[in-house]
C-alpha cells in the first residue's frame, strides 16, 4: 500500500507565521509546533469554560441532577422507544436550555442518540443507522 504523501505543517509554531516543516502520515503538526498548539488549545478551553452555561455544567447542582436522572432512567430513552436496550451515558436538555434542570426537561440518552440530535459532525461521530428518530 502506498504511503500518504508529506504535507505542509498547519502549525504556527515559534515563527508565528506558516511553518516550513513537512508532516507525514497521521501527524497533526510537526514536533516544533506541538508545544505551541497545545498552549493554544489550553487557552481556548480556558476561555470557553468562562461562559455561564459551561460553568454550570461543572457545578455540583448539575452533577447531582445528572446523577439523579441517570439513576432514575439508566437506559437510553430514544433506543427504548425502538425496542433496543442501550445504557444511557448522557443527560440531554430537551428545550436546549442548559440552566434548566427541571425533571421534565431532562432526557437520558446514549452517545449516538445525543449526537444525532446535535449533529454528528461536532466530534466526527457518525449517526447510527438503526435508530429512527
Amino acid at each position: 500500500m502506498p504511503k500518504r504523501p508529506s504535507r505542509p505543517c498547519p502549525g504556527r509554531g515559534p515563527r508565528r507565521s506558516s511553518c516550513p516543516n513537512l508532516i507525514h502520515g497521521n501527524e497533526k503538526e510537526c514536533q516544533d509546533c506541538e508545544p505551541y498548539v497545545k498552549k493554544a488549545r489550553k487557552a481556548y478551553d480556558t476561555r470557553r469554560d468562562q461562559t455561564p452555561g459551561r460553568q454550570f455544567l461543572h457545578s455540583v447542582k448539575w452533577r447531582r441532577a445528572r446523577s439523579a436522572k441517570l439513576s432514575q432512567d439508566p437506559l437510553c430513552n430514544r433506543c427504548s422507544m425502538n425496542g433496543l436496550v442501550v445504557p444511557a451515558v448522557l443527560v440531554h436538555h430537551i428545550n436546549q436550555d442548559e440552566l434548566d434542570t427541571s425533571p421534565g426537561n431532562l432526557e437520558s440518552l446514549c452517545n449516538p442518540c445525543h449526537e444525532s440530535i446535535h449533529g454528528a459532525g461536532r466530534w466526527g461521530v457518525t449517526k447510527r443507522k438503526d435508530i429512527k428518530l
